[in-house]
Protein backbone atom coordinates (compact mmCIF):
# COMPACT_ATOMS: atom_id res chain seq x y z
CA UNK A 1 0.00 0.00 0.00
CA UNK A 2 1.40 3.38 -0.99
CA UNK A 3 1.59 5.97 1.78
CA UNK A 4 2.54 9.60 1.17
CA UNK A 5 4.35 8.43 -1.95
CA UNK A 6 5.38 11.97 -2.99
CA UNK A 7 7.16 12.46 0.32
CA UNK A 8 8.75 9.00 0.01
CA UNK A 9 10.34 9.93 -3.33
CA UNK A 10 11.86 13.11 -1.90
CA UNK A 11 13.59 11.36 1.01
CA UNK A 12 16.86 10.65 -0.80
CA UNK A 13 19.34 11.54 1.97
CA UNK A 14 21.11 8.85 4.02
CA UNK A 15 18.83 7.42 6.76
CA UNK A 16 20.06 7.52 10.36
CA UNK A 17 18.65 4.04 10.97
CA UNK A 18 17.48 1.14 8.82
CA UNK A 19 15.62 -2.13 9.48
CA UNK A 20 15.02 -5.13 7.24
CA UNK A 21 11.65 -6.69 8.07
CA UNK A 22 10.21 -9.63 6.13
CA UNK A 23 11.93 -8.57 2.91
CA UNK A 24 10.95 -4.92 3.33
CA UNK A 25 13.25 -2.02 4.15
CA UNK A 26 12.27 0.52 6.80
CA UNK A 27 14.42 3.67 6.78
CA UNK A 28 14.32 6.45 9.37
CA UNK A 29 14.94 10.06 8.30
CA UNK A 30 15.06 13.09 10.57
CA UNK A 31 12.31 15.54 9.69
CA UNK A 32 14.60 18.36 10.82
CA UNK A 33 16.82 17.79 7.78
CA UNK A 34 13.99 18.14 5.25
CA UNK A 35 11.60 20.86 4.01
CA UNK A 36 8.73 18.95 5.66
CA UNK A 37 9.37 20.04 9.26
CA UNK A 38 7.03 23.05 9.15
CA UNK A 39 4.45 21.22 7.05
CA UNK A 40 4.00 18.32 9.46
CA UNK A 41 5.35 19.34 12.88
CA UNK A 42 3.28 22.53 12.95
CA UNK A 43 0.19 20.29 12.79
CA UNK A 44 1.43 17.96 15.50
CA UNK A 45 2.56 15.22 13.12
CA UNK A 46 6.03 14.38 14.37
CA UNK A 47 6.24 10.94 12.73
CA UNK A 48 5.05 10.26 9.18
CA UNK A 49 5.17 6.81 7.58
CA UNK A 50 5.68 6.80 3.82
CA UNK A 51 5.84 3.93 1.33
CA UNK A 52 6.23 3.18 -2.36
CA UNK A 53 4.02 0.12 -1.97
CA UNK A 54 6.80 -2.17 -0.78
CA UNK A 55 9.49 -0.41 1.28
CA UNK A 56 8.98 2.23 3.96
CA UNK A 57 10.60 5.49 5.01
CA UNK A 58 9.71 7.06 8.34
CA UNK A 59 10.00 10.84 8.55
CA UNK A 60 10.42 11.74 12.23
CA UNK A 61 11.28 14.84 14.24
CA UNK A 62 14.55 14.31 16.13
CA UNK A 63 13.47 15.17 19.70
CA UNK A 64 10.27 13.16 19.23
CA UNK A 65 12.33 10.14 18.19
CA UNK A 66 14.64 10.48 21.21
CA UNK A 67 11.66 10.72 23.57
CA UNK A 68 9.82 7.75 22.02
CA UNK A 69 12.62 5.57 20.68
CA UNK A 70 11.15 2.29 22.09
CA UNK A 71 8.07 2.82 19.89
CA UNK A 72 10.32 2.56 16.82
CA UNK A 73 12.54 -0.37 17.78
CA UNK A 74 12.77 -3.38 15.48
CA UNK A 75 10.23 -5.63 17.26
CA UNK A 76 7.61 -2.89 17.43
CA UNK A 77 8.11 -2.08 13.75
CA UNK A 78 7.42 -5.74 12.93
CA UNK A 79 4.05 -5.40 14.66
CA UNK A 80 3.34 -2.06 12.96
CA UNK A 81 4.19 -3.33 9.48
CA UNK A 82 1.83 -6.25 10.03
CA UNK A 83 -0.89 -3.68 10.80
CA UNK A 84 -0.12 -1.71 7.63
CA UNK A 85 -0.28 -4.90 5.54
CA UNK A 86 -3.65 -5.80 7.08
CA UNK A 87 -4.98 -2.30 6.41
CA UNK A 88 -3.91 -2.58 2.78
CA UNK A 89 -5.67 -5.94 2.40
CA UNK A 90 -8.83 -4.68 4.12
CA UNK A 91 -8.94 -1.55 1.95
CA UNK A 92 -8.52 -3.49 -1.29
CA UNK A 93 -11.12 -6.12 -0.34
CA UNK A 94 -13.80 -3.63 0.74
CA UNK A 95 -13.14 -1.40 -2.26
CA UNK A 96 -13.71 -4.38 -4.54
CA UNK A 97 -16.97 -5.20 -2.74
CA UNK A 98 -18.27 -1.69 -3.42
CA UNK A 99 -16.57 -0.47 -6.58
CA UNK A 100 -17.38 -3.38 -8.92
CA UNK A 101 -21.12 -3.61 -8.05
CA UNK A 102 -21.47 0.19 -8.11
CA UNK A 103 -19.79 0.54 -11.51
CA UNK A 104 -21.82 -2.37 -12.89
CA UNK A 105 -25.05 -0.81 -11.62
CA UNK A 106 -24.15 2.56 -13.12
CA UNK A 107 -23.18 1.05 -16.50
CA UNK A 108 -26.30 -1.12 -16.76
CA UNK A 109 -28.52 1.74 -15.60
CA UNK A 110 -27.00 4.14 -18.13
CA UNK A 111 -27.41 1.66 -21.01
CA UNK A 112 -31.04 0.89 -20.12
CA UNK A 113 -31.74 4.60 -19.78
CA UNK A 114 -30.45 5.46 -23.26
CA UNK A 115 -32.26 2.48 -24.81
CA UNK A 116 -35.66 2.50 -23.05
CA UNK A 117 -36.01 5.71 -21.05
CA UNK A 118 -34.42 8.38 -23.19
CA UNK A 119 -36.96 10.98 -22.08
CA UNK A 120 -35.84 10.56 -18.45
CA UNK A 121 -32.08 10.39 -19.07
CA UNK A 122 -31.16 13.37 -16.87
CA UNK A 123 -33.27 12.27 -13.92
CA UNK A 124 -32.08 8.65 -14.02
CA UNK A 125 -28.41 9.54 -14.44
CA UNK A 126 -28.70 12.00 -11.56
CA UNK A 127 -30.22 9.24 -9.43
CA UNK A 128 -27.37 6.89 -10.36
CA UNK A 129 -24.80 9.53 -9.41
CA UNK A 130 -26.48 9.92 -6.02
CA UNK A 131 -26.32 6.13 -5.54
CA UNK A 132 -22.59 6.16 -6.38
CA UNK A 133 -22.03 9.00 -3.91
CA UNK A 134 -23.88 7.16 -1.13
CA UNK A 135 -21.98 3.97 -1.93
CA UNK A 136 -18.66 5.83 -1.59
CA UNK A 137 -19.72 7.24 1.78
CA UNK A 138 -20.69 3.80 3.08
CA UNK A 139 -17.47 2.32 1.69
CA UNK A 140 -15.33 4.94 3.48
CA UNK A 141 -17.19 4.40 6.74
CA UNK A 142 -16.76 0.62 6.59
CA UNK A 143 -13.03 0.94 5.81
CA UNK A 144 -12.49 3.48 8.61
CA UNK A 145 -14.29 1.28 11.16
CA UNK A 146 -12.22 -1.76 10.16
CA UNK A 147 -8.97 0.24 10.29
CA UNK A 148 -9.82 1.66 13.73
CA UNK A 149 -10.48 -1.85 15.04
CA UNK A 150 -7.17 -3.14 13.63
CA UNK A 151 -5.36 -0.08 15.01
CA UNK A 152 -6.70 -0.76 18.49
CA UNK A 153 -5.63 -4.41 18.32
CA UNK A 154 -2.17 -3.34 17.13
CA UNK A 155 -1.82 -0.89 20.02
CA UNK A 156 -2.80 -3.69 22.42
CA UNK A 157 -0.10 -5.94 20.91
CA UNK A 158 2.52 -3.18 21.27
CA UNK A 159 1.39 -2.55 24.87
CA UNK A 160 1.75 -6.25 25.66
CA UNK A 161 5.18 -6.36 24.02
CA UNK A 162 6.56 -3.30 25.83
CA UNK A 163 4.69 -3.87 29.07
CA UNK A 164 1.87 -1.71 30.39
CA UNK A 165 4.09 0.48 32.58
CA UNK A 166 6.58 1.18 29.78
CA UNK A 167 3.76 1.82 27.29
CA UNK A 168 2.05 4.28 29.65
CA UNK A 169 5.39 5.97 30.29
CA UNK A 170 5.89 6.48 26.56
CA UNK A 171 2.37 7.84 26.12
CA UNK A 172 3.14 10.36 28.88
CA UNK A 173 6.45 11.24 27.21
CA UNK A 174 4.57 11.78 23.95
CA UNK A 175 2.17 14.23 25.60
CA UNK A 176 5.06 16.06 27.31
CA UNK A 177 6.84 16.39 23.97
CA UNK A 178 3.74 17.93 22.37
CA UNK A 179 3.40 20.45 25.18
CA UNK A 180 7.09 21.32 25.25
CA UNK A 181 7.38 21.64 21.48
CA UNK A 182 4.39 23.92 21.02
CA UNK A 183 5.09 25.97 24.16
CA UNK A 184 8.57 26.64 22.78
CA UNK A 185 7.01 27.58 19.44
CA UNK A 186 4.63 30.01 21.15
CA UNK A 187 7.47 31.64 23.13
CA UNK A 188 9.52 31.99 19.96
CA UNK A 189 6.62 33.59 18.10
CA UNK A 190 5.96 35.96 21.04
CA UNK A 191 9.62 37.10 21.01
CA UNK A 192 9.50 37.70 17.27
CA UNK A 193 6.24 39.65 17.60
CA UNK A 194 7.71 41.75 20.43
CA UNK A 195 10.75 42.59 18.30
CA UNK A 196 8.54 43.55 15.37
CA UNK A 197 6.39 45.81 17.60
CA UNK A 198 9.51 47.43 19.07
CA UNK A 199 10.82 48.20 15.59
CA UNK A 200 7.48 49.74 14.65
CA UNK A 201 7.45 52.19 17.61
CA UNK A 202 8.52 55.78 16.79
CA UNK A 203 11.93 56.72 18.24
CA UNK A 204 12.09 59.58 20.76
CA UNK A 205 13.30 62.83 19.25
CA UNK A 206 16.30 64.74 20.61
CA UNK A 207 15.02 67.47 23.02
CA UNK A 208 17.34 70.02 21.38
CA UNK A 209 15.81 69.26 17.98
CA UNK A 210 12.36 69.87 19.47
CA UNK A 211 13.53 73.25 20.85
CA UNK A 212 14.98 74.26 17.51
CA UNK A 213 11.76 73.25 15.83
CA UNK A 214 9.69 75.41 18.17
CA UNK A 215 11.96 78.43 17.58
CA UNK A 216 11.37 78.32 13.83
Amino acid sequence: MKLNSKVYKQLTNEPFEKHEINGKTVEFHYMDDTPFLTQFASRGRFAVWTSDGNDYKVLIESTYYEALKPFYQYDVNVIWLSFLDKVSTISKKINMWFIIPTLALYAIGAILTFVFFEDYTLQILLGLIIIVFISNMVQSKVVNNKVRAENQMTQDLIRDHLGKDKFDELVKAQEEHYQKYFRFDEVEQTDIQAEQEAEALPTEENPEDKQQESDK
